[in-house]
């Protein structure tokens, strides 16, 4: 309440001054910004890479470690530790692999050939934007794989010998029978993983500082340096609020997709 009546004021950070009362201004300063568009439109890309690369590698390793094979319990158990990781050590980790000075990736790419120099990897904005969307889908897919694979051992294995008896393939089986069952599980995933790609901070922070230029600026990075280092606090309110309302709108949006219409365990209408 306390952050919203603050996004409806002038409000300087620091300042003695009384904050000044100003209504709607701070918000229609902040979609009149020439900043705004293109920092929405990277925030939403990046989420949209991170809600794609956490489903498709979370069911990958879900339906993977959902088999029977020696060490599956180890492996379950190492999965889990890239989830474990703070997100500042996730940021300092990507940017030791990245690093155009003595980076291990560089390293490898010149000793097989594949670069004749080392490659600054965060001077190009479209390329860091992918290396924080990579780190982000290897931060959350352990979680993912857990969730699937929770769901994935409650489809009732009777669907699947009915299927096979009706000669479907596995692709097939996949999309008709196991899917739809665990459709909602999918549908916690994507908001989840949405939820943290809209709220990244920390790598933004640690590898670009929203740079080169603003191409790394997504709304998160916007607000706090709206609010904190141009120490207008009711703008950056106003950013963080309406960064909220977009990713509402999006997770309502996800969730239409995912479920389509409603319907129960048999496959009917509900």
């Amino acid at each position: 309440m306390y952050s919203f009546w603050v996004s409806l004021h002038e409000q300087t950070l620091g300042s003695r001054a009384p904050a000044r009362w100003v209504g709607i201004d701070n918000y229609t300063a902040v979609l009149g910004d020439p900043v705004f568009l293109p920092s929405l439109t990277r925030t939403v890309l990046f989420a949209a890479a991170v809600v794609l690369g956490t489903l498709l590698l979370g069911t990958v390793f879900a339906l993977a470690l959902n088999q029977e094979f020696r060490g599956r319990s180890v492996v379950r158990g190492v999965l889990i530790l890239p989830w474990s990781l703070s997100q500042i050590t996730l940021a300092l980790t990507f940017g030791w692999i990245f690093n155009s000075t003595f980076g291990p990736l560089n390293g490898a790419l010149q000793q097989a050939g594949v670069i004749d120099k080392y490659v600054a990897w965060f001077a190009s904005g479209r390329v860091a934007l992918t290396v924080m969307a990579v780190a982000f889908v290897w931060s959350l897919v352990p979680f993912a794989t857990l969730l699937i694979l929770g769901a994935l051992q409650t489809v009732p294995e009777d669907l699947h010998k009915a299927a096979r008896i009706d000669g479907t393939g596995p692709v097939r089986r996949f999309f008709f029978v196991t899917l739809p069952w665990i459709r909602d599980t999918v549908l916690v995933v994507s908001v989840l993983a949405l939820i943290n790609a809209f709220l990244a901070f920390a790598l933004i922070y640690i590898l670009t500082g929203g740079g080169p230029g603003t191409e790394t600026t997504l709304l998160s990075w916007w607000g706090y340096t709206t609010a904190f280092r141009d120490l207008d606090l009711g703008k950056g309110a106003a950013i963080f609020y309406l960064m909220t309302l977009a990713m509402v709108l999006l997770a309502a949006l996800t969730a239409l997709v995912i479920r389509g219409p409603r319907r129960n365990r048999e496959g009917r209408t509900a």
